[in-house]
């Protein structure tokens, strides 16, 4: 059962990984669309313009999301989740949004945002404390976020790293792993997969 949870997870991140390169050879393919409407604009008639300038801005700001969207599913931090919102928000602001109360809504919007970004998200966080991760997160985005060093040839993710640390012992929640200066405690697992993995900094290596 634990290596069947395995496999569909590990084909839940590669089905995520080619969705994501599907996008952005997507993105590549419509931005030829961009020469033409730029051309357009150059040969149309100025009071036609308008409308051709803010098809041409719909265009790239819905590439734009579309770039950021397949970032998000390589990456699966929370911050590409923010990032993707603000260009979703911008993007109607800039092109659909023509009454005031929308605008407000919009303004408001991208404020609670960046104010998330700013007091509630932070690329490194304290050693100390630890940070609770998924055990979906790729080992060099876990190193990222955390500042820490955890070994990356030993698994692709967090979760594949502490299967292997746990060789046959089955994986439960509470159960912890060190590596190194860098200790790795299980917060969630089903069926022996560690879901939730809190990766903390060792003030001591173990001996």
């Amino acid at each position: 059962m634990r290596k069947a949870v395995n496999h569909i997870a590990k084909t839940v991140y590669w089905v995520e990984t080619a969705l994501a390169v599907f996008i952005i050879l997507t993105v590549i393919i419509s931005g030829f669309n961009l020469v033409q409407r730029l051309y357009s604009m150059l040969v149309t008639d100025p009071t036609q313009a308008y409308e051709l300038l803010q098809g041409f801005l719909t265009h790239v700001l819905l590439l734009v999301i579309g770039l950021e969207l397949a970032m998000m599913l390589i990456k699966h931090t929370p911050g590409m989740v923010i990032e993707v919102m603000l260009y979703a928000i911008a993007r109607k602001m800039l092109i659909y949004t023509t009454n005031t109360y929308e605008i407000a809504i919009g303004v408001v919007a991208l404020a609670g945002l960046f104010a998330i970004r700013k007091f509630l998200y932070v690329t490194k966080i304290d050693h100390v404390e630890g940070v609770v991760l998924s055990g979906m997160t790729p080992v060099k985005d876990a190193n990222r976020i955390t500042g820490l060093h955890i070994p990356e040839d030993m698994a692709p993710t967090l979760g594949d790293l502490v299967l292997k640390l746990a060789a046959d012992e089955k994986v439960n929640s509470g159960n912890v792993y060190r590596i190194g200066n860098v200790e790795m405690e299980v917060i969630k697992a089903a069926a022996g997969i560690p879901e939730k993995i809190k990766v903390t900094e060792l003030t001591d290596s173990p001996h």
